[in-house]
């Protein structure tokens, strides 16, 4: 049993263990920062359009979190991760007592979105911040609502006030390596991150959030076994981590491990059965093992928890309802992507999918995108 220290309210001056509650936060959310990049290295397209250089045009996102009155904590406020998934850029933010927030000068691109809910848990949602969705002044504007009833059953939950004995162990040193490379990541230069990180590991080998990071930049130089090694030391350090699970589940299929990767993304689904990127990859599991009936299942249950959730199921959808002659299904789900993906790298190639199921100039079985 893993020991903690549970961290009080301070009535004044912030304690150093409230600061390092603090870090402990921040260290989760770099955490799910480094499973979503993980995420979107695995889920890209090969041909997908790089992150806009800087001084290319941006965009503002700008929008409400509604929640009901009685489940705003006093003195809390709602916190917001912007993850971009094609690169490292992540932006943060907190939003006023009305739930209302900005992120400005965003490029161009779909991105994942932790909303911390004090006293609630998270929610994670994808967001487009494309052209497509954009106003006259390049704002996007969006929407989260969220009853009584949906935080009680969808929010994830945040472990606070708690410090494990392993975390309190990891020197000084090890964290400033830490925090440089996170530094490093934000302005993508990754080799000098991952130089950071193996020093940290070096100086403190039970860092697991330095050795999930570490698999994640393996897995983007295409090192998948590497990053299956990384990710199970994490594991071994604590084996209910959940990034470093959920990631090595996606590791495991990079590699062919179909099998193995079933069990792994079966014990992440288990964990967090609201988590879209679970239930995608165990669908993924099942679609490249041929039971499409399972596969069926977990796809619909990723499009339920997050209808745009950058793993795309929409498009293994309708390769699944081709498959079983059910044409009309597949062009709803389709439909759906471009609706919500307007500006996708895919959006062409779904386009041109589609008129060749509605043109009727190839079989169902043609027209199937390769997903493989």
């Amino acid at each position: 049993m893993k020991s903690h220290f549970r961290i009080g309210e301070s009535r004044g001056r912030p304690t150093s263990m409230d600061r390092m509650a603090g870090r402990a936060f921040r260290r989760r959310v770099d955490r799910i920062v480094a499973m979503l990049l993980m995420a979107a290295a695995m889920w890209t397209s090969p041909g997908a359009a790089p992150a806009m250089a800087a001084g290319d045009e941006t965009l503002e996102l700008r929008g409400q979190v509604v929640i009901p009155p009685e489940a705003v904590l006093r003195g809390k406020r709602i916190s917001l991760t912007l993850v971009h998934i094609n690169t490292a850029f992540h932006v943060r933010t907190r939003a006023d007592s009305k739930g209302r927030f900005r992120f400005k000068k965003i490029p161009p691109g779909t991105y994942g979105l932790l909303i911390v809910i004090p006293g609630a848990g998270e929610m994670r949602s994808t967001v487009d911040v494309t052209p497509a969705f954009a106003d006259e002044r390049g704002r996007v504007e969006k929407q989260f609502a969220y009853d009584a009833e949906t935080l009680a059953k969808e929010a994830l939950p945040v472990i606070q006030g708690m410090v494990s004995v392993r975390q309190l162990s990891i020197p000084r040193k090890a964290r400033r390596e830490y925090s440089e490379a996170r530094d490093d990541l934000r302005r993508h230069k990754v080799d000098s991150a991952r130089k950071h990180l193996e020093e940290a590991v070096e100086i403190a080998p039970q860092f697991l959030e330095a050795l999930n990071y570490l698999g994640v930049l393996a897995y983007q130089r295409d090192e998948f076994a590497l990053a299956e090694n990384y990710f199970r030391q994490a594991l071994q350090l604590d084996p209910e981590a959940y990034e470093p699970l959920v990631n090595l589940g996606g590791a495991l299929l990079a590699l062919g491990k179909t099998e193995e990767a079933l069990e792994i993304n079966r014990q992440a689904q288990t964990a967090q059965p609201q988590d879209a990127l679970a239930n995608s990859q165990l669908g993924l599991s099942y679609y490249l093992l041929g039971n499409d009936e399972e596969a069926l299942n977990y796809f619909l249950l990723t499009t339920q928890i997050d209808p745009a959730h950058f793993t795309n199921p929409q498009i293994p959808l309708a390769n699944i309802y081709l498959r079983n002659s059910n044409e009309e299904a597949a062009i709803e789900e389709l439909e759906d992507f471009l609706e919500r993906h307007p500006d996708s790298p895919e959006a062409g190639s779904v386009r041109a999918m589609l008129a060749r199921i509605r043109d009727g100039r190839e079989s169902a079985a043609s027209a199937t995108v390769v997903f493989e």
